[in-house]
């Protein structure tokens, strides 16, 4: 029996479809996340599954990026330089890596799906010189974390693929482009972060941080386009 399992498990790896999913999202903070920041976030999300042809089951992983908040300014280069203004950010981010169930029609013109998904956020505020001309030591562009933190996550949703077009590949591959939407709950566990203004600079140089600390669960809708190869 375990032989005949391997050999059914290779031939469905074989056999799989993968397909990779581009898409824009907004982040939109629930209870006390929402009452902490007061903001929507915004960003992009990257994904690819892999689906056995014949069965509604799909595989993935994401990884999705948005802004939370943002702040620029200009500043003297360095009090011996005052008349040299640079300009310097700070961006307030978030950051998903999930691993993806997925049950989905698996033919048709349009395929609903719906989604069950785990993994971690990474929040963290950067501030970096606005300027491309300044680097540090190493090479790369000033930039310092001002904090950061995870949090677990996991949450389900649902969607629909649409398709646009289809073809075949070299090898003979049925191909396919699909309009991508799918809106999901994501609970998020406690962390502690920044939110825009919560930073106070002082002229000697020296920094305060107002951190917050709350659940980070989110609504996020999501828009876009995937391909099937």
């Amino acid at each position: 029996m375990r032989p005949l399992l391997l050999v059914a498990a290779v031939a469905a790896v074989a056999t799989a479809q993968p397909s990779v999913s581009v898409s824009g999202l907004a982040a939109i903070p629930q209870g006390e996340f929402a009452d902490a920041l007061d903001a929507v976030g915004g960003g992009l999300s990257v994904g690819a599954f892999y689906a056995v042809p014949g069965s509604p089951v799909a595989l993935g992983l994401e990884g999705a990026a948005s802004l939370y908040g943002y702040e620029r300014r200009e500043v003297p280069l360095s009090l011996t330089i005052p008349d040299v203004r640079v300009g310097v950010a700070t961006s307030n981010n978030l950051v998903q890596g999930l691993a993806v169930l997925r049950l989905q029609v698996p033919s048709g013109g349009v395929r609903p799906y719906a989604d069950a998904v785990g993994g971690l956020s990474y929040l963290f505020t950067e501030t970096s010189v606005g300027d491309d001309d300044f680097y540090s030591d190493y090479g790369e562009p000033l930039s310092s974390t001002n904090f950061d933190d995870l949090a677990l996550v996991y949450g389900g949703g649902a969607g629909v693929l649409v398709t646009l077009h289809r073809g075949f590949s070299d090898e003979g591959r049925p191909t396919s482009v699909a309009l991508d939407a799918r809106v999901r709950y994501l609970v998020g566990g406690q962390a502690t972060y920044l939110g825009r203004g919560d930073i106070d600079r002082f002229t000697d140089g020296t920094i305060d941080l107002y951190p917050r600390t709350s659940r980070t669960d989110l609504l996020v809708p999501y828009l876009g386009v995937s391909f099937s190869f």
